[in-house]
């Protein structure tokens, strides 16, 4: 539990966390002695087409992933002329993005999921506030595609990695960095500019290249402006990005990341019933965040390999929103937020059936929100909310990778104790087979995970529904997955099925947070790719899900029943490259507190089209059409999708070599 100022926290089972900790510490020593090793492989720090460690404490290469990973590569982005994460992830089976307005705000669920259940990572650096009133959803409107080198996603609860962090599954994006080829150490130098509808001006900068012996930088900056694409709203930011490597000897690595990024925003807040039926008032908001990001890397004897990260992740909302309705009154707020992690990591010498990974982390996470909330004299006039809270939470952690008879198994377990709150313990269990003499894969996984509650649930003021005894939120969750190759591509189907039990929920007639709800979801998502030649390539996803109250047998809001895609790529020559995308979302309940007539959003298709060509070998043309057949549909009730809208960008990039290597 977080402590708060004037908070007076429930005792905790303190003997049951002490021999917890005592168990664990005594299985990382025993595990961390002297082991009968192979010659180990160490040809790589890190292997090549892999995902990072999002889903898992060791790197791996993709087909080897027991749980539901997926990845939007370089190309992939480039392609799609995207230019925000949101877009990029509507692409994604499992992924349901939520949209108001440019300058409002832009969630994903997994699974079904609340979007608060996605934890959201940049380089490993968690990005999630849980000070706001969606309980730590993270805004994707605010990160441009430009440095981004991939996204991964994983789907499934992964709090036997993370510790407290998303039931749904995670989205960890991963920057662009300039790590070059031996031999071919060259200075990459970008421009783009763009225009586009609703007065679009977007700016893009970045160079990387070689910075001496066995070092490596990449630094990216980024401004957007947007304004009355819908209706009133607008959108401006920027985005200063960096990323170093540093080679220490033979055996050892560094690297170093930062980000800051400010935008500003207008938008119509969430149920109020948008531009079309709400009273047309806008909710103004100004954010800034900062993250940084250390991780250090050391080879050992017999490649006992250890890693010490450590990172930081500031926040800082300033808000002004109007009043909806009778329910909602106006109300203004200020939060200041921060995240800091310390990790140290050990893999233990591999031997040609096993590889162990120990470690330990510690996150402490603070907070101040001032507000005030403007009340009506009869319900006591203006109300003050004035409050600090912060939380430690330390966590041990323990993986065994195991590879026997065909089948790679995978065992973690994550123990971690918040201070005055019981010990939760996060296990997962995973397995797949590939079958004999051929490339059938199957896989399963089964696993717990927790969520402690938000700050705004737990330290709130009365008046804003704040209880300070609300129990952390809980899943079990199991899939089963199929990957089935054939010729030029692969189908992948996953069935997965998740209970959810203490969700926060806010009681109107008791007007407080109450830890009351179970909630199921089920569904199976696919996903196919097939390149029947090198000028063709095919891509489609689709999810289907049941999402409903458990108690009330109700479903819950926002969450289609369908939702899925294709994609056509065709690139005639080296020099063209088109791509049509087609999305579609059938029909979902929904609730805007103007609007109690309506119950639910219809279902809507719309088509995409891009197209790049290269003209010299530094200059590039690049445009996309959305919603190219003006389809009129709305993500929200009341909230209209965008219209048909044009963009348009010119790019420049040029190599040159590094005064380094001219010198050789």
């Amino acid at each position: 539990m977080a402590k708060i100022e004037g908070d007076h926290p429930r005792r905790s089972d303190h003997g049951a966390a002490i021999l917890a900790w005592l168990g664990l510490g005594l299985a990382v020593a025993l595990l961390a002695g002297p082991a009968c090793a192979e010659e180990p492989n160490t040809d790589n720090d890190e292997p090549v087409a892999t995902f990072s460690a999002t889903a898992l404490v060791e790197q791996r290469e993709l087909d080897s992933a027991t749980a539901a990973v997926t990845m939007i590569d370089r190309r992939q982005i480039l392609d799609s002329g995207a230019t925000t994460v949101g877009e990029l992830l509507r692409q994604v089976a499992g992924v349901f993005v939520t949209s108001t307005t440019r300058g409002g705000s832009t969630t994903a669920q997994l699974r079904g999921g609340d979007p608060n259940f996605t934890f959201v990572l940049l380089d490993g650096v968690p990005l999630n506030d849980p000070t706001g009133r969606q309980g730590g959803a993270y805004n994707l409107e605010a990160l441009a595609v430009g440095s981004i080198e991939r996204i991964e996603v994983v789907r499934g609860p992964l709090s036997s990695f993370y510790g407290s962090s998303g039931l749904g599954g995670a989205i960890n994006i991963v920057t662009r960095s300039g790590a070059v080829a031996a031999g071919k150490e060259q200075i990459e130098s970008t421009f783009e500019v763009a225009s586009g509808e609703g007065s679009q001006r977007l700016f893009a900068a970045s160079v990387a290249g070689p910075a001496g012996d066995g070092a490596s930088y990449f630094v990216g900056l980024s401004a957007q402006r947007q304004s009355q694409l819908i209706a009133e709203e607008s959108f401006e930011g920027a985005d200063l990005l960096a990323n170093l490597r540093f080679a220490l000897g033979d055996h050892s690595s560094l690297k170093i990341s930062a980000r800051y990024a400010d935008w500003q925003g207008t938008d119509y807040p969430e149920s109020s019933g948008g531009p079309l039926l709400g009273s047309g008032e806008l909710r103004d908001s100004d954010n800034s965040e900062l993250t940084l990001g250390v991780r250090w890397l050391k080879r050992g004897r017999r490649d006992r390999q250890h890693r010490i990260s450590a990172s930081l992740h500031r926040h800082r909302l300033d808000r002004t929103s109007p009043s909806i309705g009778l329910l909602v009154p106006a109300s203004r707020e200020a939060t200041r937020y921060s995240r800091s992690r310390l990790a140290w990591a050990l893999s233990l010498p591999p031997t040609a059936t096993r590889q162990v990974t120990v470690g330990l982390e510690v996150e402490r996470e603070e907070a101040h929100t001032r507000g005030l909330l403007f009340l009506p004299p009869f319900l006591g006039g203006d109300a003050m909310s004035d409050y600090r809270a912060e939380r430690t939470t330390p966590g041990l952690f323990a993986e065994v990778i195991s590879h026997h008879a065909g089948f790679d198994i995978e065992a973690g377990l994550r123990i971690d104790g918040p201070w005055d709150q019981a010990v939760e313990f996060s296990p997962r269990l995973a397995l797949s087979y590939r079958l004999k003499h051929g490339s059938t894969r199957l896989s399963a996984s089964v696993a717990r995970a927790f969520k402690l509650p938000s700050f705004f649930a737990l330290a709130s003021p009365p008046q804003l529904g704040g209880n300070p005894d609300l129990e952390p939120e809980r899943v079990l969750s199991a899939d089963l997955g199929l990957a089935q190759p054939f010729a030029g591509g692969e189908v992948r189907l996953r069935l997965f099925w998740n209970r959810y039990r203490d969700l926060v929920d806010f009681d109107f007639d008791l007007f407080t947070h109450l830890n009351r709800s179970r909630v199921g979801a089920q569904g199976i998502e696919a996903e196919s790719s097939w390149q029947p030649s090198q000028k063709w390539i095919v891509r489609a996803d689709v999810t289907y899900q049941e999402v409903e109250d458990l108690d009330s047998g109700e479903r819950l809001l926002d969450r289609p029943r369908f939702h899925g895609g294709a994609q056509l790529s065709f690139h005639p020559t080296t020099r063209l490259r088109l791509q049509a995308e087609l999305r579609s979302v059938a029909s979902r309940l929904d609730r805007q507190i103007p609007v109690p007539s309506r119950s639910r959003a219809a279902g809507y298709r719309t088509m995409a089209l891009s197209g790049s060509w290269r003209a010299t070998s530094q200059w590039k043309v690049h445009g996309r059409l959305d919603n190219a057949a003006d389809q009129e549909y709305e993500t929200l009730i009341g909230f209209p999708g965008a219209g048909r809208t044009f963009r348009l960008a010119i790019r420049w990039a040029a190599q040159t070599r590094s005064p380094a290597t001219e010198n050789d």
